[in-house]
């Protein structure tokens, strides 16, 4: 009896210190499991992080574009008179190659104040439901006035909503261009209106939409 004791004992005792060795295993493989798990979420958290650092850069990127390209635009407005009594040179031929997707500018003469300066084509993006209008000068009871190019809306057949009333306050060195209506291909979409930087002896045309062989055309807004 004492014997068959003796056994049952020294077997619990065995089986006490051969279960850790027999679970150990398994707690490792869940905790590799688990630690795996973690750092795959804090990959896609340190990718969605960089994402969104990317954006924030992008954005800057495209604020400063922009500034550039205002600072570009002010710089090249106070360099032009944008009218003259000198009639503007012949146009030159530009050669190019169409473009899928794209729709050649051709170029223009710029004045500077003093003389003409040739400014070469571009190529636009193309705009679904547009044509591109060249810039052109003017003859106006003898001055030479510019008239910017744009796009123009092929348009609907369906006259335009009446315009929206805007409120603004005056502001010293800029004109209000009041907002419009454009054609999006489908429907009329409301454009909020804008403040352009005055420009020496011209003034702003505004926006409108003219009915032309039984469609409406947009003619877009411009100094003149």
């Amino acid at each position: 009896m004492r014997t068959m004791m003796r056994g049952l004992l020294i077997a619990s005792l065995v089986a006490g210190v051969a279960a850790p060795a027999i679970a150990g295993p398994h707690e490792r493989r869940e905790e590799r499991r688990e630690d795996r798990h973690e750092e795959k979420k804090q990959e896609r958290r340190e990718e969605k992080h960089e994402e969104k650092r990317e954006e924030k850069r992008e954005d800057r990127r495209e604020d400063r574009r922009e500034d550039r390209h205002e600072a570009r635009e002010e710089r090249r407005e106070d360099r032009h008179d944008w009218h003259t009594r000198r009639a503007p040179p012949a146009m030159r031929v530009e050669r190019h190659e169409n473009r899928r997707g794209y729709t050649w500018t051709n170029g223009r003469y710029d004045w500077n104040g003093n003389d003409y300066v040739w400014v070469g084509g571009t190529y636009q993006a193309d705009r679904s439901g547009y044509r591109w209008r060249e810039p052109r000068w003017e003859n106006r009871s003898g001055e030479y006035f510019y008239v910017d190019g744009g796009w123009d809306s092929i348009g609907p057949s369906a006259a335009p909503p009446e315009l929206r009333v805007e409120t603004y306050q005056p502001r010293s060195g800029y004109v209000w261009a009041g907002g419009n209506w454009n054609w999006d291909g489908s429907q009329w979409v409301w454009a909020p209106g804008h403040w352009e930087r005055e420009r020496r002896g011209h003034h702003w045309r505004a926006n409108n939409w003219q009915q032309q062989n039984g469609a409406w055309v947009s003619v877009q807004g411009g100094w003149d």
